[in-house]
């Protein structure tokens, strides 16, 4: 028996997830190997989560609140938005599929940026919706181009802010003049998954726009600065005619009980939060500092990762680094031939990598 696979389903290329620790050990023969490949907190999950993870799973014999009421009560106070237009997601990706899977088809379609976070295109795909790509223009979103590219038949524009892979950010100012511009009809998904390591005084919060009555949709995640990225938890905030219609076609049991209960926890643990902005700043700058030392070209982050490009092709350097026990993410799937992607890390996971880097380029 032959199943009939959709052309639209058969064109999509899988996306990609940096590689683990145990099967790049495996893979290669190393020990001890650092990952810096997928932007994870290098401190860690919060410990108040790690403390309500222990304390919940005597429950995991129960199916979790399907609509995660607590959660989403303390998303609300926290974020000042409603409870009903706040949907929970299986990390912040699974909402990108869900917005998609809502307001999609063969007939509606979405604008995405070229050099954008991969699965806003495969959730566009896998819709058999049509899709514009639109390049970066200096590493940055070239949003009068999207604008422009908006017709009567776009329903959603993807815009990560700061942008997947090249850490660059969207300003308030630019946000303003863009959304301005867009028919009301379109949704703007802002994806702001790494917003909590920004320290530019313009850059725009969202929620903002969403209070305003804008036709936006904001995407936020539990997977960065909260450590825990392996629960897979996020959530987004939108307008609740919105949320009503995602709640229709979302699975019930998207998030689960330790997910649900560990991001409770790290919502309350400010200090974690802190520490961990601070440590990013710190190591974002002394690996910044080190790229322009060794005269290796590089996007300026305001995000918990660094876009390189060197000499050689980034498939090569990312197998010689990873022989060496360090993973990175090479960003040939990005439109960056060259190019690599380099999570921060604590010193000692960056100092790992600069070793392997001088060794990798050496040779």
């Amino acid at each position: 028996m032959s199943v009939r696979i959709p052309d639209h389903i058969r064109g999509i290329t899988p996306y990609v997830p940096g590689k683990p620790i145990d099967e790049a050990e495996r893979e290669v023969g190393v020990r001890q190997a650092v990952k810096l490949a997928s932007n994870e907190n290098p401190l860690g999950p919060s410990p108040r989560a790690v403390t309500a993870i222990r304390d919940a799973a005597g429950r995991v014999h129960r199916y979790p609140d399907a609509g995660g009421q607590a959660l989403r009560a303390a998303l609300a106070s926290r974020l000042g938005v409603p409870a009903r237009q706040i949907v929970l997601g299986n990390g912040s990706t699974e909402i990108v599929e869900l917005l998609a899977k809502t307001l999609l088809s063969d007939g509606s379609g979405a604008i995405v940026a070229s050099q954008a976070f991969i699965m806003y295109r495969i959730a566009v795909r896998a819709m058999g919706a049509p899709l514009r790509e639109v390049p970066l223009v200096g590493h940055r979103h070239d949003l009068r181009a999207m604008a422009d590219a908006c017709g009567p038949r776009t329903a959603i524009v993807y815009i990560g802010n700061p942008n997947n892979p090249t850490g660059t950010y969207i300003t308030r100012a630019e946000m303003d003049e863009f959304l301005a511009r867009l028919p009301g009809t379109v949704l703007v998904v802002l994806d702001e998954a790494y917003r909590d390591y920004v320290e530019a005084a313009d850059y725009p919060d969202g929620l903002d726009d969403l209070r305003k009555g804008r036709s936006v949709a904001v995407l936020r995640t539990f997977s960065k600065i909260y450590g825990l990225a392996g629960l897979r938890i996020g959530y987004a905030a939108m307008s609740a005619e919105l949320a009503a219609a995602v709640e229709r076609v979302r699975s019930p049991f998207n998030t689960s009980v330790i997910s649900q209960t560990a991001a409770l926890a790290a919502l309350e643990d400010v200090d974690h939060v802190a520490r961990s902005r601070e440590e990013n700043a710190r190591e974002r700058a002394f690996l910044t500092k080190e790229m322009a030392r060794r005269e290796v070209t590089y996007i300026p982050s305001v995000a918990n990762f660094l876009l390189i490009e060197t000499p050689i092709d980034g498939q090569d350097l990312y197998t010689r680094l990873l022989n060496q026990g360090v993973i990175v993410r090479p960003m040939g799937a990005y439109g960056f031939p060259r190019g690599l992607r380099v999570s921060v890390g604590t010193r000692a996971e960056t100092l790992r990598f600069l070793a392997a880097l001088d060794t990798a380029l050496a040779r």
